[in-house]
């Protein structure tokens, strides 16, 4: 069997049971949905266990019941906002439009995480094209919109609760592994030897997760807090390995080996082989001499062993230490203005305001292909349209081919029917856009001739007309986003550089301070986290040849400010890089 069979195979069996149990799932989900509030709202049953699965993007468990009450103040204004879009005159409905995409584009858009605004824009157009409801219907939907509203935050407490626990645990256990083999590379018991850019990626992913699991900003548990503090701990460990001369002395080969001992005790407790850490851990630990390079190896095993302790002890995760700034200092940080975000929303609502008044204006009657086109293609940074177009175009080219022969040979709704069942089955197979969205047209295209085209010649010209669609939308897309209102990643990433700057220099200014704000200061740290993520990516796609070397000095001061705490809660030598000896 040849490599790309073998891996069509492999994810074959990797997502059947999951692809499998979630189309069951989707179609029980939609069924029900109908039958408790209609058959006029089976549209909102299928957004559901769209935003369902894309909610999953984050984590929204640590405060259920107030993205609970924000989930349902949105989906309920959505609903309202669909109807008088429908119903009110041109000038009107284009103000509730644009204030309503604006907001939707705003709050689900992220400067640096996933953005996941798309499943709200597309409902909402769906809404308003694909099922609009008359007055004494609204009221049933805006319910509707509220049980969706808890059916998303049921579906992210079942599927991602454990979500936390699962992640700190991985990632300080990756991190434990990249070190115990840096170790047995120092040992000469393997050539393999860990990349030092991986284990930073990995401290990232544990600043991701306490972000999205703060109870609000400015409040992060002592859980949390010692969560990351491990995996700066272990980070550091790594570097310290790394600083050891070539040739190890047998006092420095003796460290190691009692380090790795350490880091198996570490790793069984993070995997819950053992219940418990034995205390004290360093009555064994080689006690020939006192250098600086013996004082900071264990000040930093102790320094990260405390923090896993801290880490599991549930007291902690219920207590939050109290920060002494201001209520305008903390409301400037949960506002937390992006220029970026701001840009592309009122960009993106008044490109689909404006699509979305002519589409009513000359009553076009497959206008909502265009506007959905737009809607997908308007993306935040100018640069990623053009690939977008491409994919969606061709994707498009595609599905409707597969479309144009299947319902040609299928005549009956019932065979239609299991076409489309079909192809959004097989769309859970697929992660790249261009086949899912290529399962998406074959779906589409057989809800536009469910019942009025048969034959080659009618179902071809059904295709074309929704080619002809997504080809103006695509092109009203690249003038407005590329040509008319760019906002390049060029631009966004030096932006980003500059608050990535302005925040590392803030971490080291609060270090040096007598007194530390504890929340201020972890929150900085994580902020830093994910601006590294970002900033990594895009200077990648921009090929910025310098940033490797202007990030490892700002990483640098970062982890100097770190190094100074160990020290002062260890009572150990500061280690400065290149110079532990």
């Amino acid at each position: 069997m040849s490599k790309s069979k073998r891996n069509i195979t492999n994810v074959i069996k990797d997502n059947f049971r999951f692809s499998t149990l979630s189309f069951i799932f989707i179609i029980f989900y939609v069924n029900i949905f109908q039958i408790l509030f209609g058959p006029e709202n089976s549209i909102v049953g299928v957004i559901f266990t769209i935003m369902m699965s894309a909610s999953m993007v984050r984590d929204l468990t640590a405060t259920p019941f107030r993205h609970l009450f924000i989930q349902a103040l949105v989906l309920v204004w959505m609903a309202a906002a669909a109807f008088w879009v429908s119903t009110l005159p041109a000038p009107l409905s284009f103000v509730i439009n644009f204030i309503t995409l604006l907001v939707i584009l705003y709050a689900f858009t992220y400067e640096y995480s996933n953005h996941i605004y798309f499943p709200y824009i597309l409902s909402y157009l769906f809404l308003i094209f694909i099922s609009p409801v008359n007055a004494p219907q609204l009221p049933k939907r805006m319910l509707g919109m509220a049980a969706g509203a808890v059916s998303i935050m049921l579906y992210q407490w079942i599927m991602g609760r454990k979500r936390v626990v699962e992640t700190a645990k991985d990632v300080l256990t990756e991190m434990i592994d990249d070190i115990s083999l840096l170790i047995a590379n120092r040992l000469g018991k393997t050539e393999e030897e860990p990349n030092p850019a991986d284990i930073r990626s990995k401290l990232c992913r544990l600043g991701r997760t306490v972000y999205e699991r703060r109870k609000k900003v400015m409040c992060v548990s002592d859980a949390s807090f010692s969560m990351i503090a491990a995996g700066r701990g272990l980070e550091h460990l790594l570097m310290l390995v790394h600083e050891l001369p070539e040739k190890l002395s047998d006092r420095e080969t003796a460290i190691l080996l009692y380090t790795s001992d350490q880091l198996k005790s570490f790793r069984a407790f993070l995997q819950r082989d053992t219940v418990k850490l034995p205390l004290p851990v360093f009555s064994d630990f080689p006690d020939s001499g006192d250098s600086k390079t013996d004082r900071l190896f264990r000040s930093t095993l102790q320094y990260t062993q405390d923090r896993l302790l801290h880490m599991t002890d549930p007291l902690n995760k219920t207590h939050y230490r109290k920060t002494a700034l201001s209520f305008k200092v903390r409301l400037q940080a949960a506002l937390d203005l992006s220029p970026v975000r701001a840009v592309y929303a009122f960009r993106t609502a008044l490109v689909l305001s404006c699509a979305t008044l002519l589409v009513q204006y000359l009553g076009l009657p497959h206008g909502k292909w265009l506007l959905f086109t737009l809607a997908s293609v308007s993306l935040p940074y100018a640069d990623d349209v053009p690939a977008k177009m491409k994919k969606r175009i061709l994707a498009t080219i595609t599905g409707g081919i597969l479309s144009v022969v299947i319902y040609s040979l299928i005549p009956s709704p019932a065979g239609r029917t299991a076409a489309m069942m079909l192809s959004g089955y097989l769309s859970f197979y697929f992660t790249d856009y261009r086949e899912t969205f290529a399962c998406s047209t074959i779906g589409a295209l057989g809800g536009a001739v469910f019942m009025g085209s048969f034959g080659f010649q009618a179902v071809s010209s059904m295709f074309l007309i929704r080619l002809g669609y997504i080809l103006a939308g695509a092109a009203a897309a690249y003038i407005l986003n590329c040509i008319i209102l760019p906002y390049s990643r060029a631009k966004a990433t030096r932006q980003l550089w500059k608050k990535y700057k302005s925040v590392t220099e803030l971490l080291d200014k609060i270090c040096r301070s007598e007194s530390m704000d504890s929340q201020l200061y972890y929150h900085l740290v994580i902020q830093a986290y994910l601006l590294e993520e970002k900033l990594s990516q895009n200077a990648d796609l921009e090929k910025w040849k310098e940033f490797p070397g202007l990030l490892a000095m700002y990483q640098e001061k970062i982890r100097k400010a770190h190094r100074k705490l160990i020290a002062g809660r260890t009572n150990a030598p500061v280690f400065e890089g290149g110079h532990l000896s």
